[in-house]
């Protein structure tokens, strides 16, 4: 594909993300959020599929680039990125993509393979059976999802004050607080669904429950370099179960 298809896609990508900031007034600090995340993901999916040899990149970096792009008529509609309180962003964003031309760059097998990644890429299982450039889009995508969305919540976590409820999900607040069934998901080797979740601890468990489970070598690595286990982890209470569960995830990082 040749690059200045893919910036004019982005080129795309941002207006349209500016037009939902400029009706949103106020409210337009999520839309940038997820207008940088998107763009951050895009970049992300580039390193993987070089890393991985994957080719060819286009659809895979279109597919990263759009993969959210259901949440700006989700947040406008609803102010809120739950999608268990609004609509699924995902079928929210296939709809979009089916509707107009965004894609249409690509021949249509291609295109739809990209539209039904985007359509699946929040699910919590892939189905069986999928069309083998779909699954291949969709693991590109969901890994380079994760690995964002990690910073993403750390740096509001972060932040002096209240937690950002649209990001931490409106969980509680209880810094000393967790959902034991949480943490014994987490042992096991599973994720937890977000409907489970109660306190921003739980939350966190989450997110660092994804690491290990990441398609990807190269998606792996990225994570561990980063020290996302570290820094999720020193923000958890101390507790000997949570040093013992650090170090299984740690070790599923290198598989």
């Amino acid at each position: 594909m040749d690059p200045a298809v893919l910036r004019d896609m982005r080129r795309r990508f941002v207006l349209m993300a500016g037009e939902y900031a400029e009706r949103l007034g106020q409210r337009r600090e999520h839309i940038v959020l997820k207008r940088d995340h998107s763009l951050r993901v895009h970049a992300l999916a580039a390193k993987i599929v070089a890393r991985e040899s994957i080719s060819p990149p286009g659809p895979y970096l279109a597919a990263a680039l759009v993969h959210d792009i259901g949440r700006f008529s989700q947040f406008e509609r609803f102010g809120t990125y739950r999608d268990d309180e609004s609509v699924d962003h995902g079928e929210e964003g296939a709809d979009f993509l089916r509707r107009g031309d965004f894609l249409d760059a690509f021949d249509a097998p291609v295109r739809e393979c990209v539209i039904e990644a985007v359509r699946l890429h929040n699910k919590r299982e892939i189905p069986a059976g999928m069309d083998p450039l779909t699954k291949s889009l969709c693991v590109v995508v969901r890994d380079a999802d994760k690995l964002d969305i990690v910073p993403v919540v750390l740096s509001r976590l972060g932040a002096a004050g209240p937690a950002d409820g649209v990001v931490t999900l409106g969980l509680a607040d209880e810094p000393g607080a967790w959902t034991e069934a949480i943490v014994e998901i987490v042992a096991r080797g599973e994720s937890p669904a977000y409907g489970d979740l109660h306190y921003i601890n739980d939350f966190k468990l989450l997110l660092a429950s994804w690491g290990p489970k990441l398609a990807h070598g190269a998606s792996r690595r990225i994570f561990a370099g980063r020290g996302y286990l570290d820094r999720l982890f020193a923000l958890l209470p101390l507790d000997d179960r949570f040093a013992g569960l650090k170090a299984h995830l740690a070790a599923g990082l290198d598989r």
